[in-house]
């Protein structure tokens, strides 16, 4: 049946009287006028209604009567006309929901698309890097694999054979002192305290040989051993606040937080620790502190309890930062970290007492000017010869010898019948040496920079490219090697600064990957903090603590 409505359209349509004439016995519609609105499909389909009342109208005039009678009932009429309009209301509801699937579809191929020309953009970028790095690790056919004892390669990424190697060959020349812990190493052996926190007495009760009850013959303390161990200890602490009204009439409370339970700072400092320094996934954490507290912490709450104490380490992290400003040796270096389906860069700043990560898209200059937009006018900088370091505004530089030590080497192997580069790492090994022993005078460092002058000086036209290509690399950095022999404070290699970025390559194959870049900034910014405390003595966990105590 239909139903009588006003609706705000742009297209009514007059039922025709014939049809109100007929729908009057029974539903006493007789004598009144109704407008109705239709949408598209309906009005087509109301043209064929009228259509249809049309030519049934002239059958019940011109037909034989026994027909007429066959059509008397409206109800049937109605009933073929509401399924036919229902039918039409199906089919443009079905295909709303087809257009609004294929607009999905079309957004979600545009994100892919922009992911991907994204993606693109930044391997091209880095194949641009690698094929301009002067110590390009890739192997050559026919010429000897690079690894990490002749190349930039790190450890994780070498073959098989080439770790079995360089676990029977090593740059280092033997000490003559036997393995192990040295003479005066203070090393990790359990220390008795002279007030334990629990005292337990074991009293022979009965006698070996007769039997008798021995307790109330006098003891003699023979031997003590002290048990060091650690209990898991589940305390929930209900804070109650009050409030007092002064006699002044000033109503006074204290500051509550605004949630019924929470999650004490020992546990979130925990969980903070777990992540940060010792790389556990969310999902590892979790199962951790169910199994030892009973407490089932979802990996949804781990995230947004190392989002919260990283908002609090704000301030001591640009601390660390202002620090290294004015620091006067500076070492640096960075590492891949992929972030999503995005490759981003780890960035480490670090002397004895500092360390400074973070995390960015960008590989060059961008991404230090970004924190050090006026360079470290104050520090020598020491790093491998990545070129946006010395793009720097610093006080000076100083070449990582340890990168130059390992290319050289791979030079030997490459050509064993010349010996240009075994020359070069006597030179380098010669100048550590004098740092080691301290026997360093102007005129042995005047001595060392001619012998390197006049090596670099010498053609290599006839052997491989790779020498040439070698030496053409050390000549840009040539008034950066020697640096640290006139600056007792400045090291010979950059060693201190990739151990810095090393726990972002354990981090990364713990996990894979960071999720997302506030997770990145997240590790980076707490890492900064943790390792700055063990630096200056302190613990990594308690140094974690005292940020989310803020």
């Amino acid at each position: 049946m239909f139903k009588t409505a006003h609706f705000a359209s742009s297209f009514s349509v007059m039922l025709p009287a014939s049809l109100l004439w007929l729908l009057s016995p029974f539903n006493n519609l007789s004598g009144r006028r109704y407008v109705f609105a239709f949408s598209t499909s309906q009005k087509s389909a109301l043209r064929d209604v009228n259509r249809d009342f049309a030519m049934w109208i002239k059958m019940l005039i011109f037909a034989p009567k026994t027909m007429a009678n066959d059509c008397t009932d409206i109800d049937i009429v109605l009933r073929q006309i509401n399924q036919r309009l229902r039918k039409l209301e199906k089919s443009d509801s079905e295909k709303t929901e087809e257009i609004g699937r294929l607009n999905r579809v079309i957004n979600q191929k545009d994100v892919e698309i922009h992911n991907l020309k994204t993606e693109l953009a930044v391997a091209k970028e880095r194949i641009k890097e690698l094929e301009e790095a002067a110590d390009d690790t890739s192997s050559t056919p026919g010429k000897p694999e690079k690894n990490s004892s002749n190349s930039s390669i790190p450890p994780s990424q070498e073959s098989i054979a080439s770790r079995e190697q360089r676990r029977t060959k090593s740059l280092r020349k033997p000490s003559g002192k036997p393995s192990g812990g040295q003479p005066g190493h203070k090393g990790h052996t359990l220390q008795t305290v002279a007030e334990p926190d629990v005292i337990v007495k074991h009293e022979p009760v009965y006698c070996k040989c007769c039997g008798r009850l021995l307790i109330d013959i006098p003891c003699q303390k023979i031997r003590k051993t002290q048990i060091v161990d650690i209990k898991v200890v589940v305390e929930t602490c209900e804070e109650q606040y009050y409030e007092k009204v002064c006699e002044c009439g000033c109503v006074n409370n204290c500051e509550a937080p605004n949630c019924r339970i929470k999650y004490g700072d020992n546990l979130r400092a925990l969980v903070t620790y777990l992540n940060v320094v010792q790389c556990i996934p969310f999902k590892r954490i979790a199962e951790l502190i169910s199994d030892l507290s009973g407490q089932n912490i979802s990996e949804g709450t781990v995230q947004n309890i190392l989002k919260e104490n990283s908002g609090k380490a704000d301030s001591a992290y640009e601390e660390i930062r202002k620090r290294l400003e004015t620091a006067s040796v500076v070492g640096a270096d960075e590492t891949g970290a992929a972030v999503g389906k995005h490759l981003h860069w780890n960035w480490i700043f670090q002397n004895d007492q500092l360390t400074y990560v973070f995390q960015s898209e960008s590989r060059g200059q961008k991404a230090i000017d970004s924190k050090f937009p006026k360079g470290l006018p104050y520090s020598t900088l020491v790093t491998d010869r990545h070129q946006s370091y010395f793009k720097m505004n610093v006080k000076d530089h100083q070449v990582c010898l340890a990168h130059l030590l390992r290319n050289a080497e791979y030079l030997n192997e490459l050509d064993s019948n010349q010996d240009w580069s075994r020359r070069f790492i006597q030179l380098i090994e010669h100048s550590i040496n004098l740092r080691r022993e301290g026997n360093i005078t102007s005129r042995k460092i005047k001595v060392l920079k001619t012998k390197m002058k006049n090596l670099l000086g010498e053609s290599l036209t006839h052997l491989d490219n790779e020498f040439e290509k070698f030496k053409r690399g050390i000549l840009k950095v040539k008034d950066y090697l020697f640096t640290f022999l006139s600056n007792p404070s400045v090291p010979y290699d950059n060693n201190a600064s990739e151990r810095g970025v090393r726990k972002i390559k354990i981090k990364q194959k713990v996990s894979g990957c960071f999720r997302t870049d506030g997770g990145a900034d997240d590790f980076a910014k707490l890492h900064s903090i943790a390792e700055t405390a063990m630096k200056n003595g302190n613990s990594k966990f308690n140094a974690i603590l005292a940020v989310v105590q803020q």
